[in-house]
């Protein structure tokens, strides 16, 4: 992860911002620079967390599931390509209602509501969650790995993809946002499918 996916992200990041700077979609509220720190410094808590423990706990997980033949994916003998497709599949579909529940559980919403407060929706909002929410992520992370039975290469990989997704789905860039889905409303708050691949 460090020495593929940060740099791949990070690259990708720099990409979406230039991007969303020369073909903007709306008028910002703030300067580029003010957004960058602001979403910046609210984020450290949680790459910090991302960093030593959202994913390192469920990657020690993923190695202990497999090891004991735990999980759907490590019960079953299926070829290279169908784990591929099914470890997407089945973590996108857990991602999706993991959102799904940060919106519409009230205590899970307190956390996620930072996310959206972000009065200039930009790609650096992707990077803009509360701490809280991040420890809460760990549990289903694990939880979901163990159930599935993903392997630690493929939950790299998925990981990868997820948060790549989601910058590309909060650039807004126009020629990007013209592309996007349009969100659904469910009960009182607007939600985009958010957290899964498919239309994050």
């Amino acid at each position: 992860m460090d020495y593929v996916g940060r740099p791949l992200l990070g690259c990708l990041f720099v990409a979406l911002l230039l991007l969303q700077w020369r073909f903007p979609l709306r008028r910002q509220h703030f300067s580029v620079l003010h957004r960058l720190v602001r979403n910046f410094v609210l984020s450290i808590p949680g790459f910090a967390i991302a960093r030593l423990a959202m994913l390192p706990i469920p990657i020690a997980i993923a190695f202990w599931a497999r090891d004991r033949h735990i999980g759907s994916l490590n019960w079953l003998q299926l070829p290279t390509w169908a784990v591929v497709i099914a470890t997407f599949l089945l973590m996108d579909y857990a991602y999706w209602w993991w959102h799904w529940a940060m919106h519409m559980v009230p205590v899970f919403w307190r956390f996620h509501n930072v996310h959206h407060t972000d009065l200039d929706l930009d790609v650096s909002t992707a990077a803009r969650f509360h701490f809280g929410e991040m420890i809460l992520s760990i549990g289903f992370l694990s939880l979901a790995v163990l159930l599935f039975g993903i392997g630690p290469i493929m939950l790299v990989v998925f990981f990868i993809t997820l948060e790549a997704a989601t910058l590309f789905h909060h650039c807004t860039a126009f020629i990007i946002r013209s592309c996007s889905a349009r969100p659904i409303q469910i009960g009182a708050r607007s939600f985009a499918g958010g957290t899964s691949c498919i239309g994050r």
